[in-house]
């Protein structure tokens, strides 16, 4: 008797043993099958039928509270999770309350559970489903450099067509560019960009891209440099006596303002060229002078000078 009330404290204290490991064993299960999974900022689509359009929606992303296995955390975060509403029966202008439920949530590659949506409900109005041809503007930030500017933009093509709720298609009047920068851009370029949409998605246009031209010129600018020496192009080893009169002349020139505004008169060069005169004689030679490119020269005062060519005495 005695080794039999022995051996049952012996297998007692065993079958606690095993219950105190086996309820330890599984708080470390449950631990790891109910890991929390927090993920923020899943869009939010409403599934309708296709004569029906979004006119509202109360939001455009969802947080979501999923539970499962520690290591389904590493896929979650490596797909784009979505949250699809499904409306088969469409009441237009109606404010529709839905409550949001687990078999909305798309792409989930894990089995893991939603535990919570937050918000948990979304009002959406739904309306018919209308087209419209709206004109298309560029959106462009920033300055162009001193001293250019922007002659025209030109979108092609000019026009696209928007489909979407009628009501916001009747209040629509243009669609933008995504933005284009303009820094550092100082000669004409083009540019292929999409058209700006709303961050709902309730508007689809085609085509979705247009090409946009913009058409840069320098801003012109006019300057007068008085007092510009006057020099004599003669043939190289020759000799004889030039006089001229006067000995400066008064230049007016005109081009981008940059280069107008980076010019000093001692920069200029103004010349007579006497090269081709072979008598001694009196001569009216208009001036002419060596500018650097996109600059032109309006007028000299006076246009021409006279020139005394003589002997060396």
């Amino acid at each position: 008797m005695s080794k039999m009330v022995s051996q049952l404290n012996k297998e007692k204290w065993l079958l606690l043993l095993c219950f105190v490991l086996g309820f330890f064993a599984w708080q470390a299960i449950r631990q790891n099958i109910s890991f929390q999974l927090p993920v923020s900022n899943v869009p939010v689509e409403i599934d309708v039928p296709e004569e029906w359009a979004v006119l509202e929606k109360s939001v455009e992303a969802v947080d979501i509270r999923l539970v499962g296995a520690r290591e389904d955390a590493r896929d979650i975060n490596n797909v784009p999770l979505r949250v699809v509403i499904p409306i088969k029966d469409p009441r237009p202008g109606e404010v529709m309350e839905i409550e949001l439920k687990p078999d909305f949530l798309k792409n989930n590659p894990t089995d893991a559970k939603v535990a919570r949506f937050s918000p948990s409900t979304i009002e959406v109005t739904l309306d018919r489903r209308g087209s419209k041809r709206l004109p298309v503007k560029a959106t462009y930030q920033g300055e162009l450099p001193e001293g250019f500017v922007i002659e025209n933009i030109v979108c092609t093509p000019a026009a696209v067509v928007a489909h979407g709720a009628t009501q916001q298609l009747g209040s629509m009047e243009t669609l933008h560019t995504e933005v284009i920068p303009l820094k550092n851009r100082t000669t004409s370029f083009k540019e292929n960009v999409r058209i700006a949409l709303p961050q709902d998605g309730r508007l689809q246009v085609e085509p979705d891209r247009v090409s946009v031209e913009f058409l840069l010129a320098e801003r012109s600018s006019t300057a007068t440099f008085e007092k510009v020496p006057v020099r004599v192009l003669l043939n190289p080893g020759e000799r004889r006596r030039v006089d001229v009169q006067p000995l400066t002349v008064d230049i007016t020139l005109s081009g981008g303002q940059q280069k107008i505004d980076a010019l000093q008169a001692s920069d200029l060069f103004a010349y007579v060229t006497c090269t081709e005169l072979t008598q001694n004689a009196g001569y009216e030679l208009p001036i002419r002078i060596n500018l650097p490119a996109g600059v032109r020269m309006i007028k000299s005062e006076p246009a021409a000078v006279r020139v005394e060519i003589g002997n060396v005495n």
